[in-house]
């Protein structure tokens, strides 16, 4: 568990984060041409968020370093993010996550059939492997944080791999279905990664993948930054990295911005361009200053939902 010296530099305003990161270029297109879209986050801790010009992608600048993100998430992000202090999941995330994972196992009910390959990369406690597993599946999962990824194999008995760079992990063509919720807002190499897991996949098999909507209404901008979120998307850019990858949404399933389900498409590259779509961002989440944000009240009502939450789930039955 980290110290209370670390709490402070994550929880204290007006101050930056303890990292140093590095300015990098866009991820999926490869422009460095970006406009700030945000100074800080809803912590209304330092932190500077761009949008690059030519396709739209937010991300953190400057960018942690692989290594700071490896301890981070290895060692804190759960108990900073999920306040899983002691080490496992904490009831609310549990509550949470096995409802989700029904959702996500209804959503994809047509591939889950017994015996279809299943990786989910980013696995977590292992809720949606096991209501795979319930419905015959054989499954994967891949979770770097060590604490829940040990939680996922005591529990529900999965395997469970602390990571998967390697895109020689798995053969190519291998999964009837490859999950991925909420995962790449933290990768910084998401589009690299985006292109591995359609590499695993089938033909015919579908990749569902989930992140936050930067473009989501009835939150202040400060609510949309985090520090664990370095890259930031909107349905305009998720659709372009999926399709650097070779993947288009597929029509016969359930859509909402951002979560979607896509398969192969033999088309043609298209450009790795959204004109435009920055300086409308650079619009759209413009927030107020952190201190006249702070003085409005502002804030109040988001933070009220979010522990109101944590709380109903957290009394729920599983």
């Amino acid at each position: 568990m980290p110290s209370p010296r670390y709490f402070l530099q994550h929880f204290v305003p007006f101050t930056g984060y303890p990292y140093k990161g590095a300015p990098t270029g866009c991820n999926l297109c490869g422009s460095r041409e970006a406009l700030t879209v945000a100074e800080t986050d809803r912590r209304l801790k330092t932190l500077r968020s761009i949008a690059c010009t030519q396709c739209g992608l937010i991300r953190t600048d400057p960018m942690p370093t692989p290594d700071e993100l490896a301890e981070y998430y290895a060692t804190a992000y759960r108990a900073d993010y999920q306040l899983a202090f002691a080490g496992g999941p904490p009831r609310h995330h549990l509550n949470r996550s096995a409802r989700e994972a029904t959702f996500r196992a209804d959503l994809l009910a047509p591939k889950l059939k017994p015996g279809a390959r299943l990786l989910d990369f980013g696995s977590g406690s292992g809720e949606f492997l096991a209501e795979a597993r319930k419905r015959g599946c054989d499954v994967t999962g891949v979770e770097p944080g060590r604490d829940y990824a040990n939680y996922a194999r005591d529990h529900h008995g999965v395997t469970v791999l602390d990571e998967a760079e390697n895109p020689e992990t798995f053969p190519a063509g291998h999964f009837d279905v490859i999950s991925t919720h909420h995962v790449l807002e933290h990768l910084r190499n998401p589009a690299e990664t985006v292109e591995r897991l359609a590499r695993w996949l089938k033909p015919d098999g579908v990749l569902y993948a989930a992140v936050p909507n930067m473009a989501a209404t009835g939150k202040p901008p400060h609510e949309r930054f985090h520090f664990a979120h370095v890259h930031g998307y909107v349905r305009e850019t998720f659709d372009l990295l999926a399709r650097r990858a070779g993947l288009v949404p597929h029509t016969e399933y359930w859509r909402e911005d951002t979560t979607v389900v896509y398969r192969k498409t033999d088309a043609p590259p298209v450009p790795l361009k959204n004109p435009g779509l920055a300086e409308r961002l650079a619009v759209d989440l413009k927030p107020m200053s952190a201190g006249l944000f702070l003085a409005s009240g502002a804030w109040i009502w988001p933070a009220l939902r979010r522990n109101a939450k944590a709380v109903r789930d957290g009394l729920a039955r599983r």
